[in-house]
């Protein structure tokens, strides 16, 4: 009981983690990143990268953020920028990226799985119960995450002005406010959870080219069920479609846990919209 219980939170905690980056840049930017599921899959190569140089893998929950970062910064001025609130154009377009980083990456590293080594194989004691620490770390890393993003968004003139970007872009910018500078760093921002929820993923999934699939299906209906640059939204949607896919998955199969997800998903954006 204890072991599922866990099992249901930490499947919530990295849907979470998973998706809070897609939503940052959908809710600011009005773009829909179909190419945020490579940005994972980058964070998880770069967790290779450090595998292989030697170095701790949990250097890479450092790393990984930056290095993926550093390639949205890289895109921001020639591919990104061109599609801030043009959601049917930033579709297409960044579903052509996650083709082209999904084909680099298999030529650089090849199609096969690369296993990437566990921070630690500590376990701790439930009620009699072993449990992974490092699944109990994912609720802490989606709490860590999750308070802030909310902190930035609520405390900070960043987050104020975000927010003000968010509500009228236009008379933002008649006050002064550096549009092009705030989607740049939203980007880069929404790039780097990315890079870090890949780097936390790569020892549960090992890196594999195609990876960023799944992690952006998921996500994309948490961000859709959550709403437009809603937290708390997100928050919820990741408790309801990632315990409905863990239970189901459980209790019946894998497969099946993921088509329960989509109903899930398809019935409460139905229940939103008549609302």
């Amino acid at each position: 009981m204890v072991l599922g219980i866990l099992n249901v939170l930490s499947a919530v905690s990295l849907l979470f983690i998973a998706a809070v980056g897609l939503a940052v840049i959908f809710g600011v930017m009005g773009v829909v990143n179909l190419a945020h599921g490579e940005f994972i899959m980058l964070g998880a190569y770069a967790s290779v990268i450090v595998v292989k140089l030697g170095l701790p893998v949990s250097v890479s929950l450092i790393v990984a953020p930056l290095a993926v970062g550093m390639i949205a910064l890289l895109l921001e001025p020639i591919f990104f920028r061109y599609l801030y609130g043009r959601v049917m154009e930033s579709i297409l377009a960044t579903w052509g990226l996650s083709i082209v980083l999904r084909q680099a990456a298999q030529l650089i590293f090849g199609a096969g799985y690369q296993s990437v080594p566990y921070p630690t194989d500590a376990t701790i004691t439930v009620l009699t119960t072993q449990i992974s620490f490092y699944r109990v770390l994912a609720i802490f890393l989606a709490l860590v995450i999750g308070l802030g993003v909310l902190w930035i968004e609520k405390r900070t003139n960043l987050g104020t002005t975000a927010r003000a970007v968010i509500s009228n872009a236009s008379l933002a910018s008649a006050l002064g406010v550096n549009i092009g500078r705030i989607y740049a760093g939203t980007l880069v921002f929404g790039a780097a959870l990315a890079g870090l929820a890949g780097a936390f993923l790569a020892p549960l999934t090992s890196a594999y080219p195609s990876m960023g699939l799944s992690f952006l299906t998921n996500s994309f209906f948490a961000v859709l069920v959550g709403g437009l640059g809603s937290l708390p939204g997100l928050a919820f949607a990741s408790g309801m479609l990632g315990s409905t896919q863990q239970i189901v998955a459980i209790f019946i199969d894998p497969v099946w846990g993921s088509v329960a997800l989509v109903v899930v998903a398809l019935i409460l954006v139905r229940w939103r919209g008549t609302a």
